[in-house]
């Protein structure tokens, strides 16, 4: 898996489809019948060695199958091997770890549906390995500095560069790249209490980078009740990427197929004060 990064506080992609997820397992080819068995061996003695001499019965019994089909050696295919997506936290590989971990795929014995590699799955991968940075705004006055009725100015000019994945399977000689492109911008000043609650910028492209321009005055927010006594409001800026993806190990940004919107979102902590009133003493 190859990439790019934007720099900031990259983290996963929050992606707008609720009901999307990765794969979590998938088969690649790995080996020839004479492979397959050195590797087992291999796995076989090791296991012997860090258990002073005895061998699991997981690998008794894949040692005893693999010998009974001799490892389809004479017949026309490769082994093909089960691989959990490392990029998916360990409770959400499902059941994976009840699959068989290899599957002989010949001219005559082809994979199960939906179960190999292909340039799709590969997206899928990528998109779901895809890290974007939030970028926080800044606020004048600044963010724990705030005063009731005072317009709260909300700058963001620096550039924004695209964000790419690359998942390749050389073996199959296939890949897949995704490109997550900044799109627009959400404010919200995190209360009812604001004025506006909040705003949206649309990125523009400025060279081989994109840009909002925040300096448009509809967009300054305004606070009506202060925070103080109370908990402070949770000022958000996200950020909307479209993302795209083709079937090659070159990123192309907005060229591809369409995938799910990606988030990102950066917080702050607002405190708002009310204005003090300074009353002149009479003469």
């Amino acid at each position: 898996m190859t990439g790019s990064s934007d720099g900031g506080d990259a983290k996963p992609i929050v992606s707008s489809d609720a009901n999307w997820t990765a794969p979590p397992c998938w088969y690649e080819p790995f080996y020839s019948p004479d492979e397959l068995e050195k590797y087992l061996q291999g796995m076989y003695d090791d296991a012997a060695k860090k258990n002073a001499g005895t061998v699991s019965t997981y690998y008794n019994f894949e040692m005893s199958e693999m010998s009974a089909l001799k490892y389809h050696r004479g017949d026309d295919g490769k082994w093909w091997g089960l691989v959990q997506n490392r990029h998916l936290p360990p409770g959400q590989v499902g059941n994976c770890t009840l699959i068989q971990p290899w599957l002989w795929v010949g001219p005559a014995t082809p994979p199960p549906p939906g179960t190999v590699i292909t340039t799709k799955m590969l997206s899928e991968i990528a998109y779901g390995a895809t890290k974007l940075p939030s970028r926080k705004v800044t606020l004048s006055p600044a963010a724990l500095n705030q005063k009731v009725n005072l317009a709260t100015y909300v700058k963001f000019d620096d550039p924004v560069n695209p964000v790419w994945v690359t998942a390749q399977l050389q073996a199959a000689n296939i890949a897949a790249t995704v490109v997550a492109v900044p799109s627009a911008l959400h404010i919200d000043a995190g209360t009812s209490y604001a004025d506006p609650q909040s705003c949206n910028y649309t990125f523009t492209k400025s060279g081989a980078t994109y840009q909002v321009n925040s300096s448009s005055a509809a967009c300054n927010i305004t606070y009506r009740k202060a925070t103080t006594g109370g908990a402070p409001y949770t000022f958000k800026a996200q950020i909307t990427w479209t993302v795209t993806w083709t079937p090659t190990a070159t990123p192309q940004p907005g060229a591809g197929t369409g995938l799910p919107d990606g988030y990102s979102t950066s917080e702050q902590a607002v405190a708002v004060q009310e204005i003090e009133a300074v009353v002149k003493p009479t003469s």
